[in-house]
């Protein structure tokens, strides 16, 4: 990857603009270009179910969804879209439809009958996956890009003979072996991913593409979105549009948290062109949430222009930005601190909560060392004189634009050479599109590896206020303070009823601190998403479930009403467990 300021994923990091990009049509629906950011969601059937795929596919149409995704595991079920499609269009329902392809390249080109769109994922098109990774060469590397070519041309041909559009979605769980052993388990391998097969479309003169670089995990998420934006530009290719997500966020609120860290920073980066929240609930829940979260994070043609030195720091790989030691209301923040969570008002107001306030200020004037700008113009003026502020002072941005506004600060701290400790703080309503855009907000920030503190003022209640705080931190992969629950939204592949064990699950562990347990349907992207957590519950067959510890597999073929207690057994044997 070259320096990131000779091919930037944004023209300016202090006031983004939506990416220009080819414009892909998919049906009667316009992805990219000048055409609104379109929301998509996913069925949980599989296609051969016709009634539930059809009822379910409606519903999603009838709540808004613009573009409705079925999986589709085998050949059959490929076939099994033709009937699908005959009872929606018999319906009235102009809405498109993408089928979602693993392993079966026969499938893919049996699905490009029938639906507008097709993804594939470029981990188990051509490559046969992970198991092979002990078996990689320099050589069979090369020789897998040859296959790519070879084996993925036909398909790109296929399509533009047939008016379809393509969608080629990485997932940060399912690299190929190939790409494990050449990058590593790294969002440039997701990126090199997508660009071996976008070679093939450039190659065919195919444009009719969008791209995914999907993880569970909101900052690698954004990384490989921003490095992919840089490296198209780098390659000379089109701008493909691209479609946004993070994958297995799981259920209320914290999912929503999650992907509002991970979609929304990147709508904030102007970098979203259709985007998809994946919930362990009904789908049609998933729409309204896309909906908002697009009208949070809509970019304003009117955003203030920040006049200050150019934004060094490395956007595609997480460093926390390097900071001094200074008090804050009698706690010390910054340095090798984690970082902290404050309330505005009294402490004493949310005493007896498990996760408790590590300081509080009556305002943001309090301490003589907290330096507050407001607006572009603050910001401009300690950039011109950074010596006018004294040292080992606390910079806060107040204003609007938050994430552009402290970009900008943090740049004119270091090209002062000062390392004063950052506050993060927002002031919001008590609507969902309040705690969306907070999140999206502060996950930007700390994906940025920006802020020492954090304070959220006037959402709801104090205790509210710092228990969203917590839970920002938590969604950005910052910093855990309960349970940290993966689940994927369930589709046609998962292996159990996910959301009524998921329900099960967080009853049973819910108490727990300080561990990450995943909750996932099947085993195309179940072990590869579960990097980041401790533990994980996966469908390993109809009826049965495999534990994992770590990326381990543990514990085989358990039969479902056993798996939860044998979970709970596990953690006890690795000294995880702790009793409610």
């Amino acid at each position: 990857m070259q320096d990131f300021n000779e091919f930037p994923y944004v023209a300016d990091r202090f006031k983004a603009v939506r990416r220009e990009t080819v414009q892909v049509r998919v049906g009667e629906a316009l992805i990219g270009g000048d055409a609104p950011i379109l929301v998509q969601s996913m069925t949980t059937t599989k296609p051969k179910d016709v009634d539930e795929t059809v009822r379910q596919t409606l519903a999603l149409a009838a709540a808004g969804c613009g573009l409705v995704r079925i999986t589709a595991p085998t050949f059959a079920d490929a076939a099994g879209l033709e009937e699908v499609m005959k009872r929606v269009r018999a319906a009235g329902c102009t809405v498109p439809v993408s089928a979602d392809i693993h392993f079966q390249p026969k499938a893919a080109f049996e699905a490009l009958k029938w639906v507008e769109k097709v993804r594939i994922n470029p981990g188990n098109f051509v490559d046969t996956g992970i198991l092979t990774l002990e078996n990689q060469t320099d050589a069979m590397f090369d020789e897998g890009r040859e296959k790519v070519f070879e084996q993925f041309t036909p398909f790109v041909q296929e399509a533009k003979r047939l008016g379809r559009a393509v969608r080629i979605g990485v997932n940060h769980g399912s690299l190929s072996a190939r790409m494990i052993y050449r990058y590593g388990d790294t969002v440039e391998g997701m990126v090199e991913s997508a660009i071996e097969y976008l070679a093939v479309c450039e190659a065919e003169h195919f444009d009719q593409v969008v791209l995914s670089l999907k993880s569970s995990n909101p900052r690698v998420a954004i990384a490989a979105y921003r490095m992919l934006a840089a490296r198209i530009k780098q390659e000379g290719f089109k701008p493909y549009p691209f479609h946004v997500g993070v994958t297995e966020a799981g259920a209320g609120a914290d999912g929503r948290l999650k992907s509002a860290a991970g979609i929304g920073a990147l709508l904030l980066d102007g970098l979203a062109d259709t985007i998809r929240v994946s919930l362990t609930e009904d789908p049609v829940a998933e729409v309204p949430v896309a909906q908002d979260l697009i009208k949070a994070c809509e970019l304003k043609a009117d955003a203030p222009k920040f006049e200050v030195p150019v934004f060094k720091k490395d956007p595609y790989h997480y460093a926390r930005r390097e900071s001094t030691v200074a008090t804050l209301a009698g706690v010390e923040i910054g340095g090798a601190n984690m970082v902290k969570v404050g309330v505005m008002g009294d402490a004493a107001s949310v005493k007896g909560e498990r996760r408790a306030p590590e300081f509080a200020l009556a305002s943001l004037n309090v301490g003589a060392n907290i330096v507050t700008f407001k607006d572009a113009v603050d910001v401009a003026a300690f950039a011109a004189n950074p010596t006018s502020v004294a040292a080992n002072s606390i910079f806060c941005y107040t204003g609007k634009d938050m994430v552009y506004g402290v970009r900008a600060m943090a740049s004119a701290l270091d090209a002062a050479g000062r390392k004063d400790p950052i506050l993060l703080y927002a002031n919001i309503g008590s609507a969902e599109m309040d705690m969306l855009r907070v999140s999206a907000d502060f996950g930007s920030l700390l994906t940025d590896g920006l802020g020492d503190a954090v304070v959220i003022d006037g959402y709801k209640s104090p205790a509210e206020s710092v228990a969203l705080a917590f839970d920002i931190l938590q969604a950005a992969a910052c910093r855990r303070s309960k349970t940290n629950f993966i689940s994927c939204p369930g589709c046609g592949r998962t292996l159990y009823d996910i959301r009524t064990v998921l329900g099960k699950i967080k009853e049973r562990f819910g108490h727990l601190q300080d561990i990450s347990i995943a909750v996932m349907g099947c085993i195309v992207n179940g072990p590869g998403e579960m990097a980041d957590a401790d533990f994980g519950y996966v469908g390993g067959g109809p009826g049965r479930i495999t534990l994992f510890e770590g990326k381990t597999a543990v514990k085989k073929n358990i039969p479902e009403e056993n798996a939860i207690e044998e979970l709970v057994n596990l953690l006890k044997e690795k000294g995880r467990w702790q009793e409610p």
